[in-house]
């Protein structure tokens, strides 16, 4: 005998007349079928009222929506990413923002183009970091690293970029057929006559940057002290440490993607000064509270520029030891020739003494803290242990 196949409204019907037919209480009936009363009651007056059409499922969409924004809105949010894929729910907040218009949440403008399909399904994000690594002020620490990009005939060349720490503002940008000492100098000094000295550089393990991990001082290392500029490197096998740039380098190579690809190196060059302009004044960065790079740097005027008469030299106390930095960021005191740092030339210092430290401030700024080696009269900012044999 062939099975007949049985709608959801008989079922219905056949549960509200149970009572009826069989003699039991509604509430027995509805325990036995595993439905609330309720729901019991609910249908009946539904079939009493419509018949067998009120027993139909009917959408559980309420007839209001208050907090759903305004349609006018949603083709407002939903504009700019048509017009540019790559903008997420945060860039359109904030560029948007910049425009007047009063926005919803990040979480309501994902959801308008999750709903708008414009979207696509992503897998979880790991959980960011509870706690950023940043410095307070801005030409404190730049972070330099180089990537590779192609240009149209598929030649591989490199660029070597250097941002401010505090402020993400991209100093330079230079590009270059082979990566190396040369070319990485060529970087720090283009942004250091623009923008001034930095009290240290953050890097990675590359050799055109130093030669630490080989028992040698490169050329880059060199010249750095030589002006002094503290050069700090990441530990080997952790790109996180210059994780800014390593973001950097893909917003970078994206824009190259759209704008370019360049030609040749004077092209790419090009592309890569409006891409200067275009990331520090109009993209606004989400680790910097949706600011311009621009908005948050502080430029200062290079340090060659400033005259001694043009900096301010700070009051000490009257009986404190105060000394005159020289033309190459030494001091004399007590028998010892202590180094400072180039950018301290000119600069008067007072040294207190603490226990057997030495500390040197400028101001109220801490410049130097050192033990003195007794057994040499030079005592270097930087004193390397001898190298194995």
């Amino acid at each position: 005998m062939a099975l007949r196949v049985v709608s959801m409204e008989e079922l219905k019907l056949e549960v509200l007349f149970e009572p009826d037919r069989s003699g039991e209480s509604v509430a027995a009936v509805c325990r036995c079928r595993g439905i609330s009363r309720s729901s019991f009651y609910r249908y009946r007056q539904r079939y009493l009222a419509e018949g067998i059409d009120g027993l139909q499922a009917r959408p559980r969409r309420p007839l209001t929506s208050p907090g759903r924004i305004d349609p006018r809105l949603e083709q407002v949010i939903c504009a700019p990413r048509n017009e540019h894929p790559r903008w997420g729910a945060r860039r359109i907040r904030a560029e948007l923002a910049r425009t007047g218009v009063h926005l919803p949440a990040v979480s309501t403008i994902h959801q308008t183009l999750k709903r708008n399909h414009l979207v696509a399904p992503q897998p979880p994000r790991r959980r960011p970091a509870k706690k950023r690594f940043e410095r307070a002020v801005a030409n404190d620490l730049w972070q330099i690293d180089a990537t590779q990009v192609q240009l149209a005939g598929g030649e591989r060349v490199w660029v070597v970029d250097i941002v401010d720490d505090h402020a993400r503002y991209l100093l330079a940008a230079h590009a270059c057929l082979a990566l190396g000492g040369e070319a990485v100098w060529a970087c720090f000094v283009a942004a250091s006559a623009a923008y001034g000295l930095p009290r240290q550089l953050l890097s990675d393990n590359g050799t055109y940057f130093t030669g630490r991990l080989h028992g040698v001082e490169v050329a880059f290392e060199r010249r750095l002290h030589e002006i002094g500029v503290e050069l700090i490197c990441a530990a080997p096998a952790h790109p996180q440490t210059l994780g800014k740039l390593e973001r950097f380098h893909h917003t970078l190579k994206e824009w190259l993607h759209d704008e370019g690809p360049a030609g040749d190196l004077e092209q790419l060059q090009t592309l890569l000064d409006r891409f200067r302009t275009h990331d520090n004044e109009q993209r606004p960065h989400q680790g910097i509270g949706d600011l311009t790079p621009a908005e948050r740097y502080l430029p200062t005027a290079p340090l060659a520029e400033l005259t001694l008469a043009e900096r301010d030299q700070p009051d000490y106390p009257e009986h404190a030891v105060v000394r005159k930095v020289g033309p190459h960021g030494d001091i004399g005191h007590d028998g010892l020739i202590i180094g400072l740092a180039r950018r301290w030339a000119g600069a008067h210092v007072r040294i207190d003494h603490v226990d057997k430290l030495i500390h040197i401030y400028h101001g109220n700024e801490l410049v130097r803290s050192l033990l003195p080696d007794r057994s040499r009269v030079y005592q270097s900012r930087s004193l390397r242990p001898k190298r194995r044999p």
